[in-house]
């Protein structure tokens, strides 16, 4: 059992790194001897433009993420009275923030770029049925919120509170937009969540560390991969078996549509809906 909290996010990293670690050569020997097994061929996620180079590029987000696990694990600065110093967000602060969301994404189109792969043609943004978009996004939140709400059912949030108690935190981005008195902040997340990280977080985590982990091993192993992975990464305890879900949802979309933009409807759509709960227990 996690001695605490913070454990649980650095047993979950080891983790990831173990999976690779294991079940990339085992898959690789597989493959040699029954070349039939060739899983990674199956399913509309295309793998052929992935290379051996992008080993390094699932290393650089392994390693990237890992940097900022160990920025969230750091104790926070404290004032002359011992508490916690607070950061001020400002729109500033925020617009920032908008832009570095955009640095993943550029990662991978730098990656993808000396093979002559064009980032719309590697997540084959130009999706022959559109007009699923809207029933895609529907049914997936809607299956994400029924996992939810059973996990509640089955007093899921009951025994986190008396496993960890008061060292599980609120996610960031939810506890800012609930402190922020201003309307020109509370917009600027709105539009971060809705917008921008659906659309970063797909082509990083589905687009990029998905389709090169079922290059490596196959579509089920890449599927709990960049899941566990998704979960982890927002170093939130509470949230992270509901994204593990979430993100199978948006790994299951993504490979029986063929097109990112099939996840990036329902995380957006999901985000949506999280905003919105925000904002009518602001106005209660």
């Amino acid at each position: 059992m996690p001695a605490n909290a913070d454990s649980l996010l650095i047993y979950s990293y080891c983790l990831c790194l173990a999976l690779l670690v294991i079940v990339f050569p085992l898959c690789g020997y597989v493959r040699d001897k029954v070349p039939r097994l060739s899983l990674h061929r199956k399913g509309l996620v295309g793998t052929d433009a992935v290379h051996a180079l992008d080993l390094l590029g699932l290393a650089l987000f392994l390693g990237i993420y890992g940097v900022f696990l160990l920025e969230h694990l750091n104790p926070r600065e404290l004032d002359q009275q011992g508490n916690p110093v607070e950061v001020r967000i400002t729109p500033l602060i925020l617009g920032v923030g908008m832009i570095v969301q955009f640095v993943p994404p550029m990662l991978v189109a730098v990656m993808l770029a000396p093979r002559g792969v064009r980032l719309t043609e590697f997540l084959c943004m130009k999706w022959h049925n559109p007009r699923y978009i809207v029933a895609i996004a529907c049914f997936g939140v809607i299956g994400a919120y029924l996992f939810l709400y059973t996990l509640e059912w089955w007093g899921y949030s009951a025994w986190l509170e008396n496993l960890y108690g008061d060292e599980i935190k609120i996610q960031e981005s939810l506890k800012t937009y609930q402190e922020a008195d201003a309307a020109t902040v509370r917009i600027m997340i709105a539009v971060s969540t809705i917008i921008i990280a659906p659309i970063a977080e797909e082509i990083v985590f589905r687009g990029y560390i998905y389709t090169v982990t079922k290059r490596f091993s196959g579509p089920f192993f890449a599927a709990i991969f960049s899941s566990l992975f998704f979960g982890l990464v927002h170093y939130n305890v509470p949230a992270m078996v509901p994204l593990i879900f979430l993100a199978l949802v948006l790994a299951i979309s993504y490979e029986i549509s063929g097109s990112i933009w099939a996840p990036i409807s329902i995380h957006a759509l999901f985000n949506a809906s999280q905003i919105l709960f925000q904002e009518i227990q602001f106005h209660q």
